[in-house]
């Protein structure tokens, strides 16, 4: 597109491609709405008014406009599909942009799985930002897929326009030690002029100055009103996070007041395919915060331009004229649904229903060599057997719809567990990228099993295989169906598959279509709860349980982990 093509449509003085009549436009940046039509060119806005000829016309009736969404922070592998299913699936949800974190698959293909995330989606009609992975591994605590050094970091930067900048940096404790591996990509990125996203948890004080001083500036982990102003206050933005199991919205749209919104943005983080066909995307989240009491314009400028903003996407995020052509046009803003979804100056969706046809790259050159890198063998009984001292047991605590655990401790020995009755499980972590085995064992509450076993081989961040179980037979069937699968959730009772879903994308991802897998994942949970399952969605809680870097205690095939101490301590305890 040439600007001295557009300035006469601007002008009034040619005919747009594309004009959309009788709209009420949200101004995000005047908080008014405005009535008038649209004049489009090309992809992009080419003006706003009076404008009365179109080669195409679209008479809106005196709908709602807004900008399209914007999801701040989230990785495209969590929904369990690959990128051009996932952006066929957001789209009809009004969601038009993404800025995604692919470090999932970072740890388990290293830059060959970030490339495939560029590469794979180039000319897919969702805008798609990709931010470079800052902890691959994520810790020193746990094996890993692969390593990206400070060279790739600047190597990703500087090939590819759609990188933005150094993805979260969650091993905060490595900023506050000075880490210099870790310290020297950040400085490399800072002096690109480059983006810095956060991962600070429960981070206050001192230690979130010293954080906050690497020129880390977002964070999507507050679970406080509290925690959020302060980070405000310290000139971060906060990404507010609705994902599967961290739902932080309800506790933290408090916190956003008129002197201080545009300061917040909204992001999903890790949502499941269930959740976004069922509930939806970022349309989602504007819903839940206008019931919150929110005005619908404060709440779609967190969906829209206060993103763009902090991100320097100076096109996207605003009705105005020379922004990109993606809108939303929806009847109301109180009850916020996209009715028509605009990208490119073309309707790809009306009433959630996908009208467009949409291609990535071309999928043979890339799906078989995401194969997950397993290299482990299968494991036999004897592997999950603990051998530790101690006459008590300490477990991880997990809970429904929080990432946070804590650390219970049963007055039974180790050697004892599961314990159904208490409802004391066993659970495993198995690398899957070492040919020999490396295997660590612990314990584990809150999930309510029964009987039979649960396994996946998402775990996040390195993505080895976790499994849970009330004995040894199942949970040795359903790792090594993982195994066997190259990938994916299954759930086992006496030694016989219940379910499963095959991810043969990377040990991540499916390469069925976003319904499907959506499908198949409410069975798998239907199938958890039938043996007794607590957990509304124990894949996505299991996955997290290797995370070694939010709190309390994690396990990861290396060990029992407490993240605060950074340390590894025994299951036993005298």
């Amino acid at each position: 597109m040439k600007i001295e093509n557009m300035i006469p449509v601007s002008l009034g003085n040619v005919p747009a491609d594309v004009l959309l009549k009788n709209c009420r436009i949200v101004n995000v940046f005047t908080g008014e709405i405005e009535e008038g039509n649209i004049a489009l060119y090309r992809k992009r806005i080419a003006g706003i008014g009076d404008y009365n000829d179109g080669k195409k016309v679209i008479d809106l009736n005196g709908d709602y406009v807004v900008p399209g969404l914007i999801d701040a922070h989230m990785h495209i592998e969590s929904s369990m599909v690959e990128p051009v299913e996932f952006a066929r699936t957001v789209l009809p949800r009004g969601t038009t942009t993404v800025i995604a974190d692919p470090h999932e698959i970072a740890n388990v293909m290293g830059i060959s799985g970030i490339e495939y995330m560029l590469k794979y989606t180039e000319g897919v009609p969702l805008n798609i930002y990709v931010m470079i992975p800052s902890c691959v591994p994520a810790t020193d605590m746990e094996t890993s897929g692969a390593n990206i050094s400070a060279i790739d970091t600047i190597t990703l930067i500087t090939k590819y326009p759609r990188v933005l900048g150094l993805g979260e940096v969650m091993n905060y404790p490595g900023v506050i030690d000075v880490n210099l591996d870790l310290i020297t990509k950040i400085e490399i990125i800072r002096h690109l002029y480059k983006k810095i996203d956060g991962h600070a948890p429960g981070l206050t004080g001192k230690k979130l100055n010293a954080y906050i001083s690497a020129f880390i500036r977002t964070d999507h982990e507050c679970t406080t009103k509290e925690e959020a102003l302060e980070k405000v206050s310290r000139g971060m933005q906060v990404l507010i996070r609705q994902g599967s199991v961290a739902r932080n919205l309800d506790a933290l749209i408090d916190a956003v007041n008129i002197t201080n919104e545009r300061f917040f943005s909204f992001c999903t983080d890790d949502r499941n395919p269930y959740d976004i066909t069922k509930e939806g995307h970022i349309d989602n989240m504007i819903r839940r915060a206008v019931s919150r009491g929110v005005d619908p314009i404060t709440a779609i400028r967190m969906a829209t331009i206060n993103t763009t903003k902090y991100y320097g996407l100076r096109s996207m995020g605003a009705i105005a004229p020379s922004y990109k052509a993606d809108m939303v046009v929806t009847h109301s803003l109180e009850d916020f649904f996209p009715h028509i979804v605009i990208k490119d100056s073309r309707i790809v969706a009306v009433d959630g229903v996908l009208k467009a046809k949409i291609m990535g790259n071309r999928r043979d050159r890339f799906i078989p060599k995401m194969n997950g890198n397993f290299r482990t063998p299968h494991i036999t009984e004897s592997d999950l057997k603990i051998d530790v001292k101690g006459n008590r047991t300490r477990a991880i605590r997990v809970f429904n719809n929080s990432l946070i655990t804590e650390e219970r401790i049963f007055d039974i020995p180790p050697s004892d567990i599961p314990d159904g009755g208490q409802d004391l499980l066993k659970i495993a972590v198995v690398s899957r990228y070492v040919p020999e085995k490396s295997v660590s064992v612990g314990a584990i509450s809150g999930f309510g099993l029964g009987e039979g076993a649960i396994a996946t081989s998402v775990g996040h961040d390195s993505h080895n295989i976790s499994v849970v179980g009330t004995n040894d037979h199942d949970m040795v069937s359903a790792v090594n169906r993982v195994i066997d699968l190259r990938g994916g959730l299954v759930v086992v009772n006496d030694g016989r598959v219940v379910c499963e879903l095959p991810l043969p994308i990377a040990g991540l991802m499916s390469d069925l279509p976003m319904e499907e897998v959506a499908q198949k994942i409410e069975k798998l949970k239907e199938a958890a709860r039938s043996l007794g399952c607590s957990i509304e969605d124990p894949f996505m809680v299991l996955s997290f349980v290797q995370l070694a870097v939010i709190p309390k205690l994690r396990i990861t095939n290396l060990g029992l982990v407490d993240v605060d101490e950074h340390r590894f301590i025994s299951v036993g305890v005298s």
